[in-house]
């Protein structure tokens, strides 16, 4: 075997490893983020429980329960955990497990709203893991589109696309996330007027879109206002936790779109203001 053989077989192993190391390292985000809806739906769980519906082992619960509370997510409790009563309007999960959670719910969310997409319109994809998954699935109908977005892995997922035209506004990343944000990025959003928005947001409480943060509270707003129409795209954990500043009056939404979980007073809210309201229907684990 020559030099440049060899080379090319070591430089695709570490490929390889790298791309298991990855794969291995979103096993904890997955199951960390599994705990926090068994906590979310129980309300308080024991540890016990909590390894028994994970089918992991107890000192796994235990160890991600400790991980869960120490970054703020969960209280630890004696033999168990409950969700946290603090204060927690500008606290945001790492990217990893906050694309973890809900996921089922997020990917029939996304795919739902892909199909709402026209041949030739053009498209805001917002920075959130739900639009991301619509993204994805946007990827597969080769559509001739123009697309704007302010999310690095969306530009990623479209990048080789023949038919859409990718726009990228200018700014800094956001640290912790894939989100671009700045004065840049906020000059070329307000030159721009598109068809349709798909945007994601950190709470839906008391009906307020609402951020962790203005700035990036302050993006979302330029995007709704540079859309001729505006989905939300959400799962239905988003009524749950207040965000810490508004991105706009509820009315300036024009489609929820959420999972079928979404409870009957929160839809009947949204309706009564004139809202259209999608509940895409989830596979939920028996």
């Amino acid at each position: 075997m020559d030099h440049l053989a060899a080379t090319g077989i070591a430089v695709m192993q570490a490929i390889d490893e790298g791309r298991t190391a990855q794969e291995t390292s979103l096993i904890p985000a997955a199951r960390r983020a599994k705990a926090l809806e068994l906590v979310r739906l129980h309300g308080a769980i024991s540890i016990q429980r909590l390894a028994d519906e994970m089918k992991t082992s107890i000192s796994t619960a235990r160890r991600d329960v400790d991980f869960l509370s120490s970054e703020g997510y969960l209280e630890r409790s004696h033999g168990g955990a409950l969700l946290s009563v603090r204060s927690r309007t500008t606290f945001e999960p790492a990217t990893d497990i906050a694309d973890q959670v809900a996921r089922a719910a997020k990917i029939a969310i996304g795919r739902h709203a892909a199909g709402l997409i026209e041949d030739g319109q053009s498209v805001i994809l917002d920075s959130s893991s739900t639009v991301l998954e619509a993204a994805h699935a946007l990827a597969e109908r080769e559509l001739s589109l123009t697309v704007v977005t302010n999310d690095l892995r969306i530009a990623v997922a479209l990048r080789e696309k023949p038919k859409v035209q990718l726009i990228v506004p200018g700014g800094q990343v956001r640290p912790g996330s894939f989100t671009l944000i700045g004065s840049a990025a906020q000059s070329v959003i307000r030159s721009l007027h598109a068809d349709i928005a798909l945007i994601g947001v950190h709470s839906l409480a008391q009906l307020r879109p609402s951020e962790t943060s203005l700035e990036v509270a302050s993006l979302k707003q330029a995007w709704i206002e540079a859309a001729n129409r505006v989905l939300l795209l959400l799962d239905s954990s988003k009524f749950e936790q207040s965000a810490f500043c508004e991105i706009c009056p509820i009315q300036r939404i024009h489609e929820i779109v959420c999972d079928d979980a979404l409870d009957s007073a929160h839809r009947r809210a949204l309706e009564q203001l004139g809202l259209r309201v999608t509940l895409v229907p989830i596979d939920h684990p028996t």
